[in-house]
C-alpha cells in the first residue's frame, strides 16, 4: 500500500464526459528491481485537434445532481460540462419503454452477430442520460422517496441476514427490494435506475457467493445493461469491460452444465460475444499486455478450439 504523486496527470481538468481515462502499469521489472507504478493517460474516444484533455474526478454512473454535489464537496466547483446540461448527453432507446430492459446487451450482441434483433422494426428515440438512470413515471416525489426508503430497509435486513448466516433471508430481502422497482399499473421506474443497480449488484454478489449461476447470469445481464447505458457517453470504460468478463465466465460455466446441445451452443456463443466485447474495451482501458487482456485472449482461443 502507498500513495503516488503524478504532476502531469494532476494538470488534467475534470469532465463528466471525459475523453481520457487513467490507467496504471504496475510491477514492471527493470534489471533486478521493480519499477514504480506508471500512470498512463489514455484517450478513450477520438479526440479532435485542439480539444482539451479531460478525465473524471467522480463516479460517472451517478446522476447529475449527485455528481455535482460530490464535486462541490471534494473540489469546490460546480461542474457545467456537457454531461451536466439537460439533454447534453443522450442515447437511443426503444420508444416503447417496456422494451428497455436488457436492450443494450441484446442490441450489442445482435450487432456483433450482424442480426437486427428487431432493431429494424423497433422505433427508437433519444433519451437524456439522466432520464435513463433516474427516470420514473406516474409517481409523486413522496412516493418515490418511500420506494427508496423501503429498498434501503430491505438492504439493511439483507445485511443482518448475511451476518447471521441466513442465506435464504439475505436473498429474499434483496429480491424483494428489486421487486419494488417493477412496473405496477401506470407506475414505472427505468430498468436502468441507479438505485435498482445498487440492489442488483448486492443481489448478484449474494447469488454468486452461493453458487446460483443461472440466477446470477440474469442479474449480471441487467448490470451490464445498466453500465452500457450509464457509460454510453464514455467509450471503453473499464468497469463495463470487467463486468463483461464476469458475464462471459458465467455464460461459459452455464454452457458446460447444459444437457441440451442447443442450450450449450447458445451459452457458448454468448460467452464468446461477452469476451469479445470485454476485449474491445480492455485493450484501451488496460493495454494489450495486461493480464486481463491476455486471459480474455486465452478464453476466446479455447472457445474457438472447442
Amino acid at each position: 500500500n502507498g500513495e503516488g504523486v503524478y504532476p502531469c496527470a494532476a494538470l488534467l481538468n475534470h469532465s463528466c464526459a471525459p475523453n481520457c481515462i487513467l490507467r496504471y502499469e504496475f510491477g514492471r521489472k527493470v534489471g533486478s528491481k521493480f519499477q514504480l507504478p506508471i500512470l498512463q493517460i489514455v484517450a478513450c474516444r477520438n479526440i479532435v485537434k485542439g480539444e482539451e484533455l479531460t478525465h473524471s474526478y467522480v463516479d460517472l454512473a451517478l446522476p447529475t445532481v449527485e455528481r455535482r454535489a460530490r464535486l462541490i464537496g471534494t473540489h469546490g466547483f460546480e461542474c457545467k460540462c456537457i454531461r451536466c446540461q439537460k439533454n447534453g448527453c443522450c442515447l437511443e432507446l426503444p420508444e416503447n419503454r417496456g422494451e428497455w430492459a436488457l436492450w443494450p446487451l441484446k442490441h450489442k450482441f445482435a450487432a456483433m452477430e450482424d442480426k437486427s434483433c428487431g432493431s429494424l422494426s423497433t422505433k427508437l428515440t433519444e433519451v437524456d442520460l439522466d432520464e435513463a438512470i433516474v427516470g420514473c413515471h406516474a409517481i409523486s416525489k413522496n412516493g418515490e422517496s418511500n420506494i427508496f426508503w423501503q429498498a434501503q430497509q430491505f438492504e439493511q435486513n439483507a445485511e443482518e441476514c448475511l451476518l447471521e448466516g441466513n442465506v435464504a433471508g439475505e436473498l429474499c430481502n434483496l429480491s424483494q427490494g428489486i421487486d419494488l422497482f417493477a412496473p405496477k399499473g401506470d407506475v414505472w421506474f427505468s430498468p436502468f435506475h441507479v438505485q435498482l443497480y445498487s440492489l442488483r449488484g448486492k443481489y448478484f454478489a449474494a447469488l454468486l457467493t452461493n453458487g446460483l449461476v443461472n440466477d446470477a447470469i440474469a442479474e449480471c445481464e441487467h448490470i451490464v445493461s445498466f453500465l452500457a447505458v450509464a457509460f454510453s457517453h464514455v467509450e471503453h470504460h473499464p468497469l463495463l469491460g470487467l463486468q463483461l468478463f464476469t458475464l462471459g465466465d458465467l455464460y461459459s460455466e452455464a454452457s458446460s452444465n447444459q444437457d441440451s446441445n442447443e442450450l450449450m451452443a447458445l451459452f457458448k456463443t454468448k460467452a464468446e460475444l461477452a469476451y469479445i466485447w470485454a476485449k474491445e474495451i480492455t485493450l484501451i482501458s488496460h493495454d494489450h499486455t495486461d493480464q486481463i487482456v491476455e486471459a480474455l485472449e486465452q478464453k476466446l482461443a479455447r472457445i474457438l478450439m472447442n
